[in-house]
């Protein structure tokens, strides 16, 4: 175990703890923290996140989904069918790519934590998406931020239809898993900031979304492609000093997962 060598100094009356940055790099590298920190899912008391709502039951689509096709009279179980893993009984939906289009929820989300796993059991090149803010009229694409789920591209992030955003994530490194292989995806919207994370990757943020506001969808874009485990979560709308509110959260949370010594530091935040 390396000792921690700490600099006290006394600034108004207050003791503060500076962990050199060095040997905190090293505690987080070789513990494996940063992934933990990566892979937990969001819930800071500052967000009072509500509990997971699972969008996928036996009756599917059911209230939670409504259907757009870019083919005129397609019906819905034409390309969308509900099924269960034969050997786990695990839900999933397989999506058949033909025609072109998307479900989306009915209902309409803000500020929120959505997830959820896919797959592409055949094609290398597997194209499809998460349509975030998905509004206006449907047609073949509507105005919504897109994530991408295309294989080679899985994690860029761009406006789609009217949308706007005053950045883009694009050349995205390959973070799909090969093909039949479920992959992870995790959306986090907050006040139009958009930050995505694959297969316990974060691959950065979009801000400024507008809109920043609307349905959810899932991409019939030419492939085969199964989900499962699809669940939301909503936050209330953000407070101007969310921001700094939760960098706060995730520092305390970052410390609160070191064992000694580190257990034995207190960290005064102003």
């Amino acid at each position: 175990m390396h000792r921690l060598m700490s600099l006290r100094l006394f600034v108004d009356q207050r003791f503060f703890v500076i962990i050199p940055a060095i040997i905190l790099t090293f505690m987080i590298d070789s513990s494996g923290i940063c992934q933990e920190v990566k892979t937990t899912e969001m819930t800071s008391p500052e967000l009072e996140v509500a509990p997971k709502s699972h969008l996928i039951s036996k009756n599917f689509p059911g209230e939670t989904w409504t259907f757009f096709s870019g083919k005129k009279d397609a019906k819905f179980p034409d390309t969308w069918t509900y099924a269960e893993d034969r050997e786990t009984g695990v839900p999933f939906v397989i999506c058949s790519g033909q025609p072109y289009g998307y479900i989306r929820t009915k209902k309409k989300y803000e500020n929120f934590e959505f997830g959820l796993e896919w797959r592409f059991p055949n094609d290398e090149n597997g194209n499809s998406g998460v349509l975030v803010y998905t509004t206006g009229d449907d047609r073949i694409w509507p105005t919504s931020l897109q994530v991408q789920l295309q294989q080679p591209f899985a994690g860029s992030v761009f406006p789609s239809g009217g949308a706007k955003s005053s950045n883009e994530l694009r050349n995205i490194p390959m973070l799909a898993r090969p093909i039949n292989q479920w992959n992870r995806c995790v959306i986090t919207s907050l006040d139009g900031t958009v930050t995505v994370t694959v297969n316990d990757q974060k691959v950065g943020s979009v801000e400024d979304c507008e809109p920043k506001q609307g349905s959810i969808s899932l991409q019939s874009e030419g492939s085969e492609i199964h989900f499962r485990n699809i669940w939301i979560r909503e936050f209330p709308k953000a407070k101007k000093s969310s921001r700094a509110a939760q960098k706060r959260a995730r520092r305390q949370y970052l410390l609160s997962k070191f064992k000694a010594p580190f257990s034995e530091l207190s960290l005064f935040v102003r």
